[in-house]
């Protein structure tokens, strides 16, 4: 389990461990303005209206040729994360009736820059089977042994670790403000580019 992310389905308390780590997390958090009505001026004045969730997007490579059903478990697993979810003591009542349950919450941080878990809003899972077995059994009804999940949260930020987490934050900028001067007054000192690598010595591959 060690160095490996994990996504927690906060309706069930399910852990899923990631095989293989994402390559890659987008993050964006969409400003909004509105524009007003330009009459003969030379430009639109902007009022500021608020801002949206922070959201994210990852894709997960599930790959297991061992298995005879593939993929399929881990499937199952995010296919319930876009689901209606009645949580434990609702699913008796779910039989009757179409009820308009929100999908699960989940709990992750892997990639985000966040020290603390975060609670995040599930906006979109989207699985693509990319490889499949070809034996007569598993072939014929087409098992996948190898799929990729893309998937995007959008971040609940009234819940009280994200709370917690923008107190972290501000020390983060304050620690980071004072390095970035710190390495200029160093760089400034000793003569030479900031950017060169091993100029300051050590950090991952000779930068800082």
């Amino acid at each position: 389990m060690s160095g490996h992310g994990i996504i927690i389905n906060l309706s069930s308390y399910l852990p899923f461990v990631f095989q293989f780590n994402p390559e890659s997390v987008d993050t964006e958090k969409p400003i909004n303005y509105v524009d007003l009505v330009n009459i003969g001026g030379s430009s639109r004045e902007k009022v500021f209206t608020g801002f949206e969730n922070t959201v994210i997007n990852f894709t997960l490579t599930l790959i297991d040729k061992e298995n005879p059903f593939g993929v399929t478990n881990a499937i199952e697993y995010f296919e319930a994360l876009r689901e209606p979810d009645a949580g434990l003591l609702g699913i008796a009542g779910s039989f009757w009736g179409n009820e308009n349950y929100p999908p699960p919450q989940v709990l992750f941080n892997w990639g985000t820059g966040s020290l603390v878990p975060l609670v995040w809003f599930v906006d979109s899972v989207v699985i693509r089977n990319v490889r499949f077995f070809s034996d007569d059994v598993s072939g014929m009804v087409g098992v996948p042994w190898h799929s990729e999940v893309t998937i995007t949260l959008s971040k609940d930020e009234e819940n009280v670790f994200n709370k917690a987490n923008q107190i972290a934050k501000k020390v983060s900028q304050i620690a980071g403000s004072a390095e970035s001067v710190a390495k200029e007054t160093f760089m400034r000192a000793r003569g030479g580019r900031r950017e060169r690598s091993g100029f300051y010595g050590g950090g991952i591959g000779g930068f800082r």
